[in-house]
């Protein structure tokens, strides 16, 4: 390959195009197909990306744009457990206020897009163009932009994305088309917008984000099973395509000899492996179990169960009459649904933990006296250890009819993410063993019957991936190896401002 000459400072371009948990051993298996990821691959420099997603697979985006690991931002899911009002609430700006890296860009004279990045707060106001929750998998909040007229255009130019919100609950064979036609529609019209907004303003760091990929990594994961619903091979791979076909647009609109562009996915995906559906069941007879090993802390002498009108419904109406009211009503009802179907029917002074709304581990959290409004088990007592072992020993003993282990290992989100605000975390996370998922399982605390009900049939993995494509690379046919290293997502902020600091060669470690 010729010598590349360096480009000078003030011509100095960064973009970021991101794919939401898209997974790297997928696209490497239908590289034929995928002309543009494969092109990128051969002339660019690949690079592992680790991440907190085996244990907080809803952190990563903030992880990756504050360069801060959980316990410092406070960030693990959409739907958090807030100790002062004791109830689920959808995270915000207010609450756990995070400022992403590229708005020290904008304070230092730098003109910044960002589009669609996922958990990213939209700003009160903003130097650069901004658009929040128009086509993002998780949508943190309503669509925004800024500057504010921004939406209005938008919306004229492109309408509402198609992908809509995603209501977890199991989906037939025709709902997943749906979703596949949504997905891939969808894709081709933020592409659209990408290049719009590439070529119609000025910048010198751009980031925008498909969620395409991560929505379609949940409901299109190919299976193997038999029968109505089982999704075709061919779902998943038509919106892969049309990411590759949208790659391939956005590339021939950058001015690539003075661009370092930089295609990533901070975490993965894979078959859907969760034995979640256990978690509040189980929880019920830990609860129960408690109150006998601890008689004098509540009334009657056990543990009063949930009695929750929400949670009967969330079990038992049918998935399709749930998924469409869902779609009828404000995000304000969907979250209030989503809370009282944990919390609503709590007596709280006798209540000495509960399972926390999740994507793919467990999660626990106790009802400690100081922290929580209404705690029950005083911090550093007797009581509160004899509970967290039972917790532990309970999910540890979880075994399939023929003894297989369902859980792996049980963690202190304390210990392994600690930080200003890892009281904001689940106490305890609950991993599983990589079984297919299971519909019975014994216990130290009895039989457990429950059905994996989420409609997924992908869920997250770890590790991630970077693409950096150099200034000046344009044909493919250079190999680069793998490096064998992988690079922390708190690196790729720190990264970038330094890459604007010295002219690009913050990028130098790992290219």
């Amino acid at each position: 390959m010729p010598a590349i000459n360096k480009p000078e400072k003030s011509k100095q371009k960064i973009a970021m195009l991101g794919f939401d948990a898209a997974e790297l051993s997928y696209i490497q298996e239908h590289l034929p197909m995928l002309p543009n990821f494969k092109r990128a691959l051969s002339c660019g420099r690949l690079s592992r990306l680790s991440s907190p997603a085996q244990m907080f697979p809803g952190s990563v985006w903030p992880t990756f744009y504050t360069a801060t690991d959980p316990g410092e931002h406070g960030i693990h899911h959409l739907m958090q457990w807030d100790a002062d009002a004791m109830r689920l609430r959808r995270v915000s700006g207010e609450w756990l206020p995070n400022e992403p890296f590229w708005r020290e860009l904008e304070r230092r004279g730098l003109r910044v897009i960002a589009l669609d990045v996922p958990m990213a707060f939209p700003p009160k106001e903003c130097a650069g163009v901004e658009v929040s929750s128009w086509g993002a998998h998780d949508q943190i909040n309503l669509f925004t932009a800024y500057p504010r007229e921004l939406r209005t255009e938008i919306l004229r130019r492109f309408g509402d994305h198609p992908m809509g919100i995603e209501v977890p609950v199991d989906k037939s064979l025709s709902e997943r088309m749906r979703v596949r036609k949504n997905l891939v529609s969808g894709v081709a019209i933020k592409g659209e917008m990408i290049r719009w907004l590439l070529t119609s303003r000025p910048w010198e760091f751009f980031i925008a984000i498909f969620g395409e990929s991560h929505r379609g990594g949940h409901i299109l994961w190919p299976d193997d099973a038999d029968g109505e619903s089982t999704t075709p091979a061919s779902a998943l791979l038509d919106v892969y395509r049309a990411l590759d076909e949208a790659l391939g647009n956005i590339l021939a609109t950058i001015d690539l000899k003075n661009t370092t562009v930089i295609i990533f996915a901070l975490h993965g995906m894979g078959a859907n492996l969760s034995q979640e559906h256990f978690v509040t069941p189980l929880m019920d007879r830990v609860n129960a179990k408690f109150g006998e090993l601890e008689p004098g802390l509540f009334p009657a002498g056990h543990a009063p169960p949930q009695r929750s009108a929400m949670r009967f419904l969330r079990e038992n109406v049918p998935p399709w009459i749930q998924s469409k009211i869902a779609n009828l009503v404000p995000q304000q009802i969907r979250d209030a649904v989503v809370d009282r179907q944990f919390t609503s029917g709590r007596d709280w002074p006798h209540t000495p933990g509960l399972a926390l709304r999740a994507d793919n581990n467990g999660y626990i959290r106790f009802n400690v006296a100081g922290r929580e409004r209404q705690g029950m088990l005083e911090r550093g007592s007797r009581s509160l250890a004899c509970y967290s072992d039972l917790v532990r020993e309970s999910f540890s003993s979880l075994r399939t009819p023929d003894g297989k282990r369902v859980s792996g290992d049980v963690y202190f989100s304390s210990e392994i993410f600690p930080g200003e605000r890892m009281h904001f975390l689940p106490d305890l996370i609950v991993t599983w063993s990589g079984l297919e998922p299971a519909s019975r399982a014994e216990s130290t605390l009895g039989t457990l019957v429950a059905e994996m009900d989420t409609g997924r049939g992908g869920n997250h993995r770890g590790a991630g991936f970077q693409i950096i494509l150099r200034p000046g690379i344009e044909q493919a046919g250079q190999e680069h190896p793998l490096d064998h290293q992988p690079l922390a997502i708190t690196e790729l902020g720190p990264m970038v401002l330094r890459a604007f600091s010295d002219g690009g060669s913050g990028f130098r470690s790992v290219t």
